[in-house]
């Protein structure tokens, strides 16, 4: 073999090496977990060697609620009949999206045959949701006149962050993070378009609640880490 053949096959083998540690490192968090395939979230983070099958109760915190910066305010309205939220109306909609993700976590655990505590303990799931980034097609119940329809192609569109603890030693087992549209409509004719009132923007954000709600279940119990 040649010298250059040598360095050849060598530097091949040093970037092998490099691409493997760099996957493995980009695999891990800085706080232990390691992410996992799945076809249901964006992201699905577990701690190596971590059983979750084996906690059959949960605590779930209050549901954090977070909207997107720029809500609220790029909205173009060259007839002046919409007017911005207040911050009434903001933490309106933030405290009725908390209690809808709180109330569809609670159903969907329950229904699995989880038992609902409110304390730490042994053998007790800790869950931290949050929603982040949130926006809220809903103008139309906001219109100073009644005569104004709203039309969108959704509901709106928020990120679920979902830290899993054990209650008992506040030990970080997994984290779910995903983005999802609510109703959103796959046509592009006005036939296709949905309302956008309040009302109709909660109905469909509980609808995405609770899929949301019933695959972190089904991911949790299937949760194993190797």
């Amino acid at each position: 073999m040649s010298f250059h053949s040598f360095l050849a096959r060598y530097a091949v083998l040093v970037l092998a090496a490099v691409a493997v540690a760099t996957q493995t490192a980009d695999a891990q968090t800085g706080d232990g977990l390691v992410s996992v395939r799945n076809w249901t979230f964006d992201q699905l983070y577990l701690r190596p060697d971590t059983d979750l099958t084996r906690y059959r109760s949960v605590m779930i915190d209050p549901v954090q609620v977070s909207f997107r910066p720029d809500w609220n305010r790029n909205f173009v309205d060259p007839h002046a009949s919409v007017r911005r939220l207040t911050q009434d109306d903001i933490s309106r909609i933030a405290d009725d999206a908390a209690a809808g993700l709180q109330s569809a976590l609670s159903e969907a655990f329950r229904a699995r045959g989880y038992s609902l505590v409110t304390a730490p303990g042994p053998g007790v799931l800790r869950l931290s949701p949050a929603l982040t980034d949130m926006y809220v097609n809903a103008v139309e119940d906001l219109y100073g006149s009644g005569t104004t329809k709203s039309f969108t192609k959704d509901a709106g569109e928020a990120t679920l962050a979902l830290n899993v603890r054990d209650a008992d030693t506040g030990t970080l087992l997994g984290r779910i993070v995903d983005r999802r549209t609510a109703a959103q409509t796959r046509g592009t004719q006005r036939g296709d378009l949905i309302r956008s009132p309040l009302v109709t923007s909660s109905f469909w954000f509980e609808d995405l609640f609770r899929k949301w709600s019933v695959a972190c279940v089904k991911e949790l119990e299937g949760g194993k880490a190797s």
